[in-house]
């Protein structure tokens, strides 16, 4: 992965944000490389070949988001390569990811959630010797897992 026509002031750091397709994201330093015409920035980035990933590049400095590219969507490759484009409102380039709308629970299966619950804590306190052992265990690695 590489950067083209950038130039960081004191304090700057860029790095690659990049997620995949079920939203998992990460974020890596870039790292300057001087040539003989330009410095480029780089990162190693390990991803799942020919997987559609999402991916910007941030400036940083002193803790704050200074500019970010616009989130593009690509097929993992060999490598990435692009140009510096910054937007000026990276609050607005940054995608998040749209939460499920939790479902409400009808009084059924509230009700059957809560008598799991107590057969739950009933086999937790009764003593091994009884008819339940397997279940008891079972439940007790359960727990430990």
């Amino acid at each position: 992965m590489e950067l083209l026509s950038i130039v960081l002031h004191d304090g700057d750091s860029v790095f690659f944000e990049v997620s995949d397709e079920y939203g998992f994201q990460q974020r890596f330093a870039l790292k300057a490389v001087e040539t003989k015409k330009s410095v480029k920035y780089t990162a190693e980035v390990w991803l799942k070949y020919q997987h559609e990933i999402q991916y910007r590049f941030v400036m940083v400095n002193a803790g704050e988001e200074v500019f970010a590219s616009a989130t593009q969507t690509a097929r993992a490759g060999h490598i990435i390569s692009d140009k510096w484009a910054p937007t000026f409102k990276p609050d607005a380039v940054r995608e998040k990811k749209a939460k499920r709308p939790q479902q409400p629970r009808g009084e059924a299966a509230a009700a059957a959630v809560r008598e799991v619950k107590a057969q739950r804590e009933n086999l937790r306190h009764k003593p091994l010797g009884q008819q339940n052992v397997l279940s008891q265990l079972k439940s007790l690695i359960d727990d430990l897992l």
